[in-house]
């Protein structure tokens, strides 16, 4: 017997495990947080998502609310949340202990479905883990109650002007002053999400030689010679995309995240997840862009049938069904595979499945909202009406191939190391 259907019934417009069909993955508190995402999304994000679109900002109020919710939480901390945060709020009622990765889908997914809100999120997403995984427990004691309650907010500064995704040669610095107890940093990031509303930037800096060995991981607060401008970009302003200066900006050495030198390592474990959660919007935004176009083609009619009656229409959504039902099944096993790995085994196995996954979502994306678009006809170009979701996700899609590693060097960097793998596993094939 299976379970009820949760959402649209239409084809491919929700997660199968939705439809009721049986899975091995989602359990009753995968189901209780889809819910409650789902009805506090509806009840305080939906009615106003146009007006805070032309408004150019979400209300600071909102933030405030959704710790009330207990929505910060997770959004922190990813596939697993803290014992010691059983204190804060969490949506849906869920323990810390049973807290998984496949929560974080859930989450995301209903997230990403309610629009303009999920924008509002992705600083702490990618800024909080480092300050989770490799920070001191005095700086995290510190830090953590501001951030989990909604007074102050963090975001991730990694990407230059002149670097992109060559993160080893980063130039921002950091010198340590004669008596030792501050940096001085100096230098530029760009296209730092969330930046303009964030008080403090989880920040790649270059604090020895030349090179991955010279970079390190400072988290720097909102002060004196911490300059911030908006950075207009393709997918509007909600994210409040930003070009960060740091002019002789003294930071506290306390504020150093792990040891110095470490910075590229925990970068890269940080993008593991910052790709996977490309993925998870993704997905949503693919169904969501297919339930506005297979409704549209349910009703308008052109040389005398309903589009759904034509041939050509129906190839369509069947391309698009394949692709994204396939990309929820990858998606789905690297989530799983994580969660049966440590941080360090996880990094160093599926760091490259987990850039082609990236890849192959962004190509998915791209795919899917120019066949909607196609179906849609002119109102697929249209910021109001019935293909107004479908108009944004078109506009979007930059902002899932871009971010987090573009697809030439992410094709790269999974053909790398699964070559890495490979050589590593025949050595020890060799000693056998």
């Amino acid at each position: 017997m299976t379970s009820p259907s949760f959402g649209s019934t239409l084809p491919w417009a929700e997660p199968s495990w939705y439809t009721g069909r049986p899975t091995p993955y989602y359990k009753e508190s995968h189901r209780r947080l889809r819910d409650a995402v789902r009805k506090w999304c509806d009840e305080h994000i939906a009615p106003h998502t146009d007006s805070w679109v032309e408004a150019g900002a979400v209300p600071p109020s909102l933030y405030h609310a959704c710790a009330a919710a207990g929505l910060l939480v997770p959004i922190a901390s990813g596939n697993s949340i803290p014992p010691s945060w059983a204190h804060y709020p969490i949506i849906g009622d869920i323990a810390p202990a049973e807290w998984d990765g496949f929560h974080d889908l859930v989450l995301w997914d209903e997230l990403t479905r309610s629009g303009s809100i999920a924008s509002l999120f992705i600083g702490l997403t990618v800024g909080a883990p480092p300050l989770l995984k490799f920070a001191s427990k005095w700086l995290q004691d510190k830090i953590f109650p501001e951030i989990l309650s909604g007074e102050k907010r963090i975001c991730l500064a990694v990407t230059e002007p002149s670097a992109g995704s060559d993160v080893r040669n980063l130039t921002t610095t950091a010198e340590k002053t004669q008596d030792g107890k501050h940096y001085v940093v100096n230098g530029e990031k760009k296209w730092i999400t969330n930046g303009m509303f964030s008080d403090y930037f989880m920040t790649a800096v270059r604090t020895g030689g030349p090179g991955a060995e010279g970079i390190s991981m400072l988290l720097i607060p909102r002060s004196e010679g911490v300059k911030t401008r908006p950075v207009p970009v393709i997918a509007g302003p909600l994210a409040a995309t930003t070009y960060l200066t740091f002019e002789d900006v003294k930071v506290p050495v306390e504020y150093l995240i792990g040891k110095e030198g470490h910075g590229f390592r925990q970068t890269m474990v940080n993008f593991n997840h910052e790709r996977l959660w490309i993925a998870f919007q993704c997905l949503r935004g693919c169904r969501t862009a297919m339930h506005d176009a297979f409704q549209w083609a349910l009703k308008r009619e052109a040389f005398d049938k309903k589009l759904i009656e034509q041939p050509v229409v129906r190839n369509k959504f069947g391309n698009m069904g394949r692709q994204v039902e396939a990309l929820q099944a990858w998606t789905e096993q690297v989530v799983y595979e994580l969660g049966q790995l440590s941080d360090k085994d996880g990094a160093r196995l599926l760091g490259g499945t987990t850039a082609l996954l990236k890849v192959e979502a962004g190509m998915v994306c791209k795919y899917v909202a120019e066949e909607c678009l196609k179906i849609m006809g002119g109102l697929g170009l249209t910021k109001t009406g019935q293909g107004a979701r479908i108009e944004a996700f078109y506009r979007s899609v930059p902002s899932f191939v871009v971010p987090g590693g573009s697809e030439d060097v992410m094709i790269d960097l999974g053909v790398r190391e699964a070559l890495k793998l490979h050589r590593q596993a025949e050595k020890a094939r060799s000693k056998l």
